[in-house]
């Protein structure tokens, strides 16, 4: 599979706010350039520009070039400095107090996330390496779509070519949309407006255009309206599930072309309705959030769930991640690299409470599991790791979502496709969408049961009301996706004056992540 061969990516600042983006586009360019010719290093790239040109128009002449590329970007995505650590684990987590505060000896740059100090020399390289690792994916994704539109007869497979062309544009979309999440304003009830950069070509020689909140929704619309009609026509998950993709029902592939396996992988026709599920929501539009969110959870195929809550066997397997209800997942082979001494997870193996983000008992056991039925929740009792401990013999709960003993796995497709993934998109979130957003109080009761389900939890008392409902929703946000980083904006859509673990009030000020100061920033004047 293409897309789980990953490579080293060196990323290079801006030198000023002025020439800042070009200098972003010719970054990505290089790093486009790395990814997919490993034989040459970045700087020789950069020194022998009209060699790159040759090889970057090479690239871009036949179907096998193109996957590369869409493989650089799904690489590009699973970076650390992007989604393979702080747009989960790390950074996302803190910016919302869920871990324990950290030590400012061990890492500096957290204590500030976790304190909303934007200002320190340590937050401002961490969210300059946040903000150029989500750019360089937008950047590589581009770089796709300008040279398919220019030559559409490079790939003479019209499925292939256009599934190339859809996952581009949601991969953009997908990456734009957490630029909004992060450094836009606050989506209800803004104290101040941001206009933000949405990206859209590589040109070296101009800036990418600005806009408001509504003109930037519309432009992720666009693309994730774009990419949903290709795919509902072309997409193989529109023939088969999941699971037979995944070569884990019948053990033959239902395909011919093999890129067009392990779709949960990949931006998908499902993934990209979620996506949408998701924008709608954060904008608002419950009505829209929940008819996206129903078509998912309601989709079948043969009579056959396109795809399922995977609680409780994922669980009982040992796959902590719920690989089998991703929508849409990264593949990661370099995970156990970093993730134990990151996010803990492994009981055999000290950590640094100092360096490794964490909880104590007292916030697992008091505070963000009061009053739930823990003798039987899978989450609770196989997901959390009591059992960490550092030199000192003192435990810190860490989480197990990224830790799989490899010395348990013989077989190369669970490897793949089960242990060595970061969740982007998960059913779960779809359920709580739509528990959010249903008009029916019944039905948001019934969703709410077959949801806990897969807690294995089973409950017998309903709701009262909407607002008990989406209150118990927003718990559930909290207590489902730790470590992947989704309470953060769930907060700031909300527009919580509190945060759950932590003392003070939170603002426009602390939910909005200032522009990195390398780059061109027009609400500067503004605030």
């Amino acid at each position: 599979m293409t897309h789980h061969i990953y490579h080293r990516m060196t990323t290079v600042q801006p030198a000023s706010h002025r020439t800042g983006t070009c200098h972003r586009a010719l970054v990505a360019l290089a790093l486009l350039a790395c990814s997919v010719f490993t034989l040459t290093s970045c700087s020789d790239w950069l020194d022998v520009q009209p060699t790159s040109e040759e090889r970057e128009k090479d690239l871009f002449t036949s179907y096998k070039g193109y996957r590369e590329a869409l493989a650089g970007c799904y690489t590009a995505m699973a970076d650390q400095n992007c989604y393979g650590r702080r747009l989960t684990m790390t950074d996302l987590e803190m910016l919302d107090c869920l871990w324990e505060e950290p030590s400012y000896q061990g890492t500096p740059y957290l204590i500030q996330f976790y304190n909303h100090n934007y200002t320190g020399d340590e937050a401002r390289a961490a969210i300059k390496d946040i903000y150029a690792g989500l750019f360089n994916v937008i950047a590589q994704s581009n770089m796709i779509i300008k040279h398919l539109d220019a030559d559409k007869t490079s790939i003479s497979s019209e499925q292939a070519r256009n599934i190339v062309s859809a996952e581009a544009h949601a991969i953009r979309a997908y990456c734009q949309l957490d630029v909004l999440r992060l450094f836009g304003q606050m989506p209800q009830h803004a104290e101040r407006t941001v206009a933000l950069p949405y990206a859209e070509s590589v040109s070296l020689t101009q800036f990418p255009a600005y806009y408001g909140f509504d003109e930037y929704v519309k432009k992720l619309l666009a693309d994730l309206d774009y990419a949903e009609g290709l795919l509902k026509q072309h997409d193989p998950v529109m023939k088969y599930t999941f699971g037979q993709l995944n070569g884990e029902e019948t053990g033959v592939q239902p395909v011919d072309d093999d890129f067009l396996m392990y779709r949960q992988m990949r931006m998908n026709y499902w993934a990209v309705k979620g996506i949408k599920a998701r924008l709608y929501l954060y904008i608002g539009d419950k009505a829209k959030a929940y008819a996206e969110a129903k078509q998912i959870i309601d989709a079948t195929i043969d009579g056959q769930k396109v795809i399922s809550l995977s609680g409780v066997d994922d669980i009982r397997n040992r796959y902590y991640a719920l690989p089998s209800e991703c929508l849409f997942a990264l593949g990661n082979n370099k995970l156990l690299d970093y993730s134990i001494n990151t996010i803990g997870g492994d009981a055999s193996t000290s950590i640094s409470p100092d360096r490794t983000v964490h909880v104590t008992p007292s916030m697992l056991d008091e505070q963000l599991y009061e009053g739930q039925n823990t003798s039987s929740n899978n989450r609770y009792l196989n997901v959390w790791e009591r059992n960490t401990t550092d030199n000192a013999n003192e435990s810190y709960p860490t989480i197990k979502k990224y830790y799989y003993n490899p010395a348990n796995v013989s077989d190369l497709n669970i490897l793949r496709t089960k242990l060595q993934i970061m969740p982007l998109l998960r059913l779960s979130e779809i359920y709580l969408i739509a528990m959010e957003c249903t008009p029916n109080l019944a039905e948001g009761n019934e969703l709410y049961k077959t949801y806990m389900e897969s807690h294995n939890v089973n409950v017998t008392t309903d709701f009262g009301s909407m607002e008990e409902l989406q209150a118990e929703v927003v718990n559930e946000y909290r207590r489902e996706f730790y470590g992947e980083g989704v309470m953060f904006y769930t907060d700031k859509r909300l527009g919580n004056s509190e945060l759950f673990f932590a003392y003070g009030s939170m603002a426009d000020d602390q939910y909005v992540l200032p522009l990195p100061a390398t780059e061109f920033d027009p609400n500067l004047s503004t605030k």
